[in-house]
């Protein structure tokens, strides 16, 4: 499974994904980006801090998304409930 941890993660959580099989991409992406790369890449985890916003429209043109995680405080940037 391929993770995009678009606004950063610790080694040490990168070193315990790849432990766990996940394939992780540290790559940031432009917010107008996130859509293409997200299907082009078959990206299945998107892990957000604050920079990225997740809404309606992102979550609804990739299909393959099947986990949204959120760094920090607060889930303001993420259309939580849609996702749910």
């Amino acid at each position: 499974m391929k993770v995009l941890a678009n606004d950063g993660i610790s080694q040490s959580g990168i070193d315990a994904l790849e432990k766990g099989g996940y394939e992780v991409s540290t790559t940031t992406v432009a917010q107008e980006q996130l859509v293409n790369y997200i299907n082009e890449n078959d990206i299945s985890v998107l892990l957000v801090r604050s920079a990225t916003t997740v809404r309606k429209d992102l979550i609804d043109a990739c299909p393959n998304l099947k986990i949204i995680g959120r760094g920090g405080v607060g889930m303001d940037n993420i259309d939580v409930e849609y996702a749910r």
